[in-house]
């Protein structure tokens, strides 16, 4: 495992991606709390319900990124993202660092630190920062930072915990070093495993349940041998509709969003984990969107250009279907005699 560097800079601004979730915003606290009265968490815009939530509950300030008038001598730190869709904040900033658990696909990769041309960007590629710390095997962005921080202080680690808790989607996509993580930062947390769960939840809210409730008629079933893909188009909250539609019986679900931009998230069962990796699909999706798109095996989403994400269901429909036909080519089948 790599080490933290040291830093010497006045001001160390922490951000990371837009609406930060619960993996994100935890690592920030915990790293800012590392870190002392010279780091400040700067968030691109709203961070989400669940988010917010924990922000309080630890009682941590933040800043809106375009509030803190960043300086030349600022040392930046991203956390949980590497996608130019994601970070717009940064537009014309390479960080110091970048502290990620999402796979950075070979052929887009910066290489030697060198930072992406505008073309590559906009074909999907990545944001390249001076010094990268990236673990695609971890289940989430706190867990890298467990390991690098092993932090005692009590609410560093109910963050890091309720991060790991949330990206692993309740340890459904665990290793034994996140259960290694999870069981020190429980016992050092002072809190039950069913009071940290409570810490985590948010309650949908009325905007969430009304459009989820609008969106059905946009819902369209495809049979693909065994399995069901379901794709829909909503106005917003798109990926509590994609939960909601795999709650309902669809194995693999694309919802799509045109507001500023287009955007689409991805959700699947654990049926179809190994089958279908679908930060792979959206990362091809978000080059055709003339964006950027990623994620995890089983969540994940993609973000481009305004007018993309009707069209572009298709292309997730296709390629969700050529992964499953590959899946079933491959396999090895018992031969009877």
């Amino acid at each position: 495992m790599a080490r933290f560097p040291r830093i010497k800079a006045r001001r160390i601004v922490i951000t990371f991606h837009s609406q930060g979730d619960v993996d994100a915003v935890g690592a920030a606290i915990a790293l800012s709390r590392a870190l002392g009265k010279k780091s400040i968490i700067a968030a691109p815009d709203k961070p989400t319900a669940a988010a917010r939530k924990l922000l309080n509950y630890t009682g941590t300030p933040y800043s809106l990124f375009s509030e803190i008038k960043p300086q030349p001598t600022d040392y930046i730190i991203v956390l949980d993202s590497s996608s130019p869709q994601m970070l717009r904040h940064l537009a014309g900033i390479k960080p110091n660092l970048m502290i990620d658990h999402h796979a950075r696909f070979p052929h887009f990769a910066a290489q030697n630190g060198a930072p992406f041309s505008q073309g590559e960007k906009e074909r999907g590629g990545e944001i390249a920062a001076k010094k990268v710390i990236n673990d695609p095997a971890a289940s989430s962005t706190c867990e890298i930072l467990y390991f690098l921080l092993k932090p005692k202080d009590r609410l560093s680690c109910i963050s890091l915990l309720l991060g790991i808790i949330a990206d692993s989607a309740s340890f459904k996509c665990a290793t034994p070093s996140t259960f290694k993580a999870a069981s020190e930062l429980l016992a050092r947390s002072s809190l039950s495993y069913s009071q940290l769960l409570s810490l985590s939840h948010a309650p949908e809210s009325f905007s969430e349940r009304l459009e989820a409730i609008r969106s059905c008629p946009s819902v369209s079933a495809e049979r693909a041998g065994k399995h069901i893909i379901a794709l829909a188009m909503a106005k917003s909250h798109e990926a509590h509709f994609a939960d909601m539609l795999v709650s309902l019986g669809a194995d693999i679900a694309f919802v799509g969003c045109e507001a500023e931009s287009g955007r689409i998230s991805a959700r699947m069962r654990d049926s179809m984990k190994g089958m279908v990796k679908l930060d792979r699909i959206m990362f091809e999706v978000g080059k055709v969107m003339n964006g950027s798109g990623g994620g995890h095996e089983m969540a994940a989403g993609a973000t481009g250009e305004k007018g993309s994400a009707r069209d572009a269901l298709a292309v997730c429909r296709k390629l969700a279907e050529q992964q499953m036909l590959f899946y079933e080519h491959a396999k090895i089948k018992k031969i009877e005699w």
